[in-house]
């Protein structure tokens, strides 16, 4: 009960701008020529107002959903109108125009549905949301200086082109289209400071009473006013129902309707992007999410149905939707009342309707227009980038001086130009790094690592980021051409390219990969390839530049494996003859090294693959590798195992953990057959009760190691901050 009142005035609200907007989008379509049918098109769209109204009543997945007719179906049939009334003559009448319309509606409205259906069927509806957003709002500003030359003609009679512009300030005309602009500019004016749900119909009715006070004080009677053609009407007696659009079928045109096949197919794209704006929209005002796809199968639905009766397309109306919601309505009733005050009016409202001033029906379709231009031109200019807004007015002045379906084309190439620029400006290349300054995850002595310091620059690192294609991929190759040119940093031996936060790549870019094989064969390095996701992978062996031999190109899984391969080709190279380089500083047995307190040590043999220490569990106490190999990894939550060091005899595990009395936070698994030291807590703790003296150069040891480490890492931050 409490629902009942709210829902009544949103109901009655809704109702009046519906049946007034009936009026309007009507008058938009069935002008010039079709202007004796204009009652139909009221009664075409009164019935596609009750149609959706009801299928929102019993079907919507929120009860305050409301859907009707919408003005960009309208504005894209009103174009299809106005082509085919300008052929009315001999051998095509105003009947025979006006059958073809009325069957075109029907089919369009039909092929909108099946297309919002065939979206959210195959959950295409995301899809229809990468169309650049200055093409929409080209669009829409277009559809709003349409809306506004079609109100002047419904005034005046007049095309508003620049050859009529003298004609429209003669005494006799002004009159006929000046009390319109003031009611248009009024109400926009008005509705951008005052948000009441009175407003509208408030100024509406208002107007209404002065048009008719000031024609009465002016000495027109009723009859002057008809006569004169300063109403609506008059229109034939009875009910604004149309019939139905099959027993026309006979005599359509499908010849002209293939003709306007692309306006149709615009209308189906521009019809889906609104509907999933205005969803969005709808979430953020009702506070809940939709199912997009869902939602697109049932205004399928819905269209198919009005279609099936002659009605234009329509979807949620958001505004109306968001009236009823402000006005504190729950229910389905808003959606029921619109429906029967709209079925009343088809049946009964012709005679109410025709009082109306046909000034301000151009009026209404003037502030349609306006409000379209306003938001698209005047608000967009602070938020918009410069060269967006500037597609925008492009596309506004394509489709007023030379077509609507040119203008969006046109919109479309200008936003993929401006696309493939402004992405081609984006840095491809992350940052550089060499050798000299990033290493891997292997755990080296301090002789090793001497040597490679000094041939770190043979190791060229580009770490790569974005979509590689055409506009970026050439510039790759020209930075490794500047590095093989230069001097100071000698011979590049190793080329790494990271593919960690790249998004994808096209066939020019594998062609610029292709030339830098080339270059890379010529001047003697190797080109190294990391974190390939399996497209990319795939597509370079699809198109030929990796094959199963490896060649003078490799692939690694990661970053860190890809510099270890280097790293033991440099170390090869210079030690041909050794295997396995080990760390032969630290290589002194702990046993030696820390002799008088061997007896807390434990010795444990751990074949390769033995996990000994487990990520999440206490380790126990420190762990000394004597001989063999480690690898420290951890283990993310997506089950992927990251290595975050190889260490080899001489070093120390698990000290963290015993330290700080916390769980290890990686595991700990052996490469090779190790021989390993095994201090626990307990030992430990016992160890330096009983011989606290002798434990120093242990504690000293371990501070050391966990010193060089953080230099490691200082230093590997160091270099990817540059």
């Amino acid at each position: 009960m409490s629902d009942l009142v709210p829902g009544i005035i949103a109901g009655t609200i809704n109702s009046i701008i519906y049946i007034v907007s009936a009026m309007a989008l009507a008058a938009l379509v069935f002008t010039g020529p079709l202007a004796n049918y204009l009652s139909h098109g009221i009664g075409i769209l009164l019935l596609g107002t009750v149609i959706f109204a009801v299928f929102s009543a019993f079907t919507a997945s929120h009860p305050l959903i409301l859907s009707g007719p919408q003005d960009i179906p309208i504005a894209i049939l009103a174009l299809m109108a106005a082509t085919v009334a300008a052929g009315v003559g001999p051998g095509f009448d105003s009947e025979q125009a006006y059958q073809f319309i009325f069957v075109s509606i029907c089919f369009s409205s039909i092929l909108v549905g099946l297309f919002f259906f065939i979206l959210g069927r195959f959950k295409l509806g995301k899809l229809v949301r990468y169309i650049p957003f200055p093409v929409v709002g080209g669009f829409l500003a277009g559809t709003g200086w349409l809306i506004v030359k079609f109100s002047f003609i419904m005034m005046t009679g007049l095309d508003l082109g620049l050859a009529d512009l003298g004609t429209l300030f003669e005494s006799t005309i002004i009159i006929e289209w000046f009390p319109g602009v003031l009611f248009a500019i009024t109400l926009l004016v008005m509705a951008r400071y005052f948000s009441h749900y009175l407003l509208t119909p408030g100024i509406l009715f208002g107007s209404i009473l002065l048009f008719y006070i000031i024609m009465y004080g002016a000495g027109f009677s009723f009859a002057d006013m008809e006569q004169n053609g300063y109403l609506l009407g008059p229109f034939p007696k009875g009910g604004l129902f149309p019939g139905l659009p099959f027993e026309h079928f006979s005599l359509f045109r499908w010849d002209l309707f293939l003709v306007h096949l692309p306006a149709i197919t615009t209308m189906m794209v521009l019809n889906a992007i609104s509907v999933l704006f205005n969803y969005s929209g709808l979430e953020l005002i009702v506070k809940r999410d939709f199912d997009l796809d869902k939602e697109l199968r049932l205004t399928g639905y819905s269209n198919i149905l009005a279609g099936m009766a002659g009605t234009p397309a329509g979807y949620l109306d958001l505004s109306a939707t968001s009236m009823s919601y402000n006005l504190g309505a729950r229910s389905r009733l808003p959606s029921i009342l619109v429906a029967v005050m709209s079925l009343i009016t088809l049946a009964f409202g012709a005679e109410v309707l025709s009082i109306f001033p046909k000034v301000l029906l151009g009026g209404l379709l003037l502030n349609l227009g306006l409000e379209f231009m306003v938001e698209w031109l005047y608000d967009t200019w602070k938020r918009l980038h410069k060269t967006d807004y500037a597609v925008i007015v492009l596309i506004l002045i394509v489709i007023g001086s030379v077509g609507f379906l040119e203008g969006i084309v046109l919109g479309l190439l200008m936003s993929t130009i401006l696309f493939v620029i402004n992405y081609s400006k984006v840095e491809v290349i992350k940052y550089e790094l060499s050798g000299k300054t990033f290493s891997s995850n292997v755990e080296r002595s301090g002789h090793l690592k001497e040597i490679l310091q000094h041939h770190g620059d043979e190791i060229y690192i580009l770490p790569l980021q974005g979509f590689i294609f055409f506009g970026t991929a050439n510039r790759l190759l020209i930075q490794v051409q500047t590095r093989l040119e230069s001097q100071s940093l000698g011979k590049l031996k190793y080329l790494i390219f990271d593919f960690y936060d790249v998004t994808g790549l096209d066939s020019s870019a594998i062609n610029s990969f292709n030339k830098l094989k080339i270059l890379a064969e010529n001047s003697g390095f190797n080109i190294l390839f990391c974190n390939l996701n399996d497209e990319m992978k795939a597509q370079l062996y699809i198109e030929g530049f990796l094959t199963k031999e490896s060649g003078i190109v490799q692939v690694f899984q990661d970053l860190d494996h890809s510099l270890e391969w280097c790293e033991q080709h440099i170390l090869h190279r210079i030690f041909p003859k050794t295997e396995g380089l080990e760390i032969k500083d630290k290589t002194r047995s702990f046993k030696q090294r820390f002799s008088q307190i061997s007896d807390f040590f434990e010795t444990k043999t751990c074949p390769s693959g033995t996990i000994i220490i487990k990520q999440g569990e206490d380790p126990g106490g420190i762990t000394f590798i004597e001989s063999g190999k480690i690898t420290v990894e951890l283990e993310m939550d997506t089950g992927k195992k990251i290595r975050l060091k190889t260490l080899g005899p001489g070093t120390v595990v698990g000290e963290v953990s015993l330290y700080l009395g916390s769980l290890a936070s990686a595991s700990v698994v052996a490469n090779t057959d190790c021989q390993v030291l095994f201090l626990s807590k307990e030992s430990f703790n016992k160890m330096n009760l009983e011989a606290p003296e002798k434990t120093v150069a242990l504690h000293t040891f371990i501070v050391e190691l966990l010193s060089e480490r953080l230099a490691g890492s200082n230093a590997t931050i160091q270099a990817l901050m540059r």
